[in-house]
């Protein structure tokens, strides 16, 4: 392909002109429209990136009453499971020419239809979202569904959810994950195996558990309610739990914590009171966050791929693939991993 060189800013015609197509097909790509040949594709792209041609935004949203911006609303700012969520929904939007907005919408699940609504009416009036991402708890919440669906207001929901019309979601299959710890932890000889369950406003905290008993019933291992705790998918909840499994006569050998936050706080709970892992207790967390490969041992845990399930949410928006009026549940089921690390091992007396 021939260089053109250029002293002032490129123009589209500019563009086509290098790549050998037309206008209208430049238009096209930029725009990240279907059906058009991915060798054009690359061609535009190519010409595009050799002339550092720059779309004028406004001039897109003007031609097809877009804004392109998608808007990623949470609830809770700074965990790992949202930063890592909100990192690849921002590559993906720079990959298609988006911008990502960042909402954080606190207590939004106890305001009334008619408040949730003024939350939203401000946001579309600043930002103008051509979809909206929905992170847990929001994502199961039956109110927020309603009022963006009544507002037009295309929709992805990253997680579990569990509604009677829920459009699109991005999920990977908590429950069968929660059972291949269980016999992780069985198949290595563990018979009274503990449990922290996650936050119950959040639907993954159930299909976890669900996952957790139905595997512990079929190996014939007890069920008992002191070897299931409360946690809130925080250190804390998680160092809670190791204290009370710790005051146990008949403690657990293995626990599993339905995210790794809590388990590095189970496992700082351990360590203060001198029980080692695994030697003593194993312990499997969930997600694969940062701090399973920084917290001593390196954490065994089920590794959910965050980011590709924010980019996933962001192109599955942008390639129109969910309808802001479409009923009945779409599902995108990411793959898990299970991840062998440092801190599980054979029961102690085997």
């Amino acid at each position: 392909m021939a260089s053109v060189k250029t002293e002032k800013s490129a123009k589209m015609k500019d563009v086509a002109d290098l790549a050998g197509v037309s206008i209208k097909t430049v238009s096209r790509v930029l725009n990240n429209e279907p059906h058009v040949q991915e060798k054009l594709r690359r061609k535009v792209r190519e010409a595009a990136q050799e002339l550092d041609y720059v779309p004028s935004q406004s001039a897109r949203s003007l031609r097809g009453n877009r804004s392109y911006n998608i808007n990623l609303i949470c609830h809770l700012a700074g965990s790992n499971y949202v930063n890592a969520i909100q990192f690849g929904a921002v590559i993906a939007c720079q990959e298609l020419g988006y911008q990502l907005s960042i909402s954080l919408l606190e207590n939004l699940s106890g305001k009334t239809i008619p408040e949730i609504r003024a939350a939203f009416e401000v946001l579309v009036r600043r930002s103008r979202p051509d979809g909206v991402v929905l992170l847990a708890p929001y994502a199961n919440d039956e109110k927020i569904g309603f009022v963006l669906k009544d507002m037009g207001i295309p929709v992805v929901r990253v997680g579990p959810v569990d509604l009677q019309s829920h459009g699109m979601m991005v999920e990977i299959d908590d429950y069968q994950a929660a059972i291949e710890v269980v016999r992780h932890l069985t198949n290595l000889g563990h018979k009274r195996i503990g449990f922290i369950r996650g936050s119950d406003d959040q639907r993954a905290s159930h299909v976890r558990q669900s996952g957790f008993t139905v595997a512990m019933e079929a190996a014939g291992l007890d069920l008992s309610p002191d070897l299931i705790r409360p946690g809130a998918f925080d250190f804390e909840s998680g160092y809670e739990a190791g204290r009370h499994f710790l005051g146990m006569e008949d403690r657990p050998t293995a626990v599993f914590s339905s995210n790794d936050d809590m388990a590095a706080g189970l496992v700082a709970a351990l360590h203060e009171a001198g029980i080692k892992v695994p030697q003593e207790m194993s312990v499997v967390g969930f997600d694969d966050a940062d701090i399973a490969t920084r917290m001593r041992p390196f954490l065994t845990t089920v590794r959910q791929p965050l980011s590709d399930l924010g980019g996933t949410a962001v192109r599955v928006l942008v390639e129109g693939v969910t309808d802001a009026r479409g009923d009945g549940a779409k599902r995108i089921v990411l793959d898990h991993e299970f991840v062998l690390r440092d801190t599980t091992a054979p029961h102690p007396e085997t």
